[in-house]
């Protein structure tokens, strides 16, 4: 079963909320919470398994750190959560909107990056990591210095 990704607009200022919410003894408190203090931003409709391929990609080849971002609020998220998850800020959008445009990138070499990485062969691999990189700086412009888009994937 493939895993599904979201890109969901928040006020800065909710955060502390969703790491609460993340935190809840009710597993489905962190999404519920989500879904009603945010909004949809990009769509994504891969696979969502290829972030955990193409973020360690984007760190290492591109110079592109997305999961560094809110470091704080997304280890408590992370350690209360079974789904990877990471925060796109203000200080990303500065630094990697241009980077991470979609034109950048060719579905070829992000699949041959994907193939040094994982070391196996998946001809669609390309595509979906450019699909992905497409939805994260569709992400990214919707980040300015007062909302922050959670990604989740899981």
């Amino acid at each position: 079963m493939s895993a599904s990704a979201s890109f969901i607009r928040l006020p800065r200022e909710d955060v502390g909320e969703l790491v609460a919410a993340a935190g809840d003894d009710d597993p489905a408190a962190f999404l519920a919470f989500l879904a009603a203090n945010g909004t949809s931003v990009a769509d994504f409709d891969e696979d969502g398994d290829i972030f955990s391929v193409l973020l360690p990609i984007l760190s290492e080849t591109y110079d592109i750190d997305l999961e560094t971002s809110e470091n704080e609020a997304v280890a408590e998220i992370a350690e209360a959560s079974e789904a990877l998850v990471f925060i796109l800020a203000d200080d990303d959008r500065r630094k990697y909107l241009t980077k991470l445009n979609p034109d950048q990138f060719s579905a070829k070499s992000l699949g041959e990056d994907y193939e040094d990485f994982t070391e196996e062969s998946d001809e669609s691999a390309g595509e979906t990591m450019l699909a992905a990189i497409s939805a994260l700086h569709q992400a990214l412009m919707e980040v300015d210095a007062d909302h922050v888009v959670v990604v989740t994937v899981g």
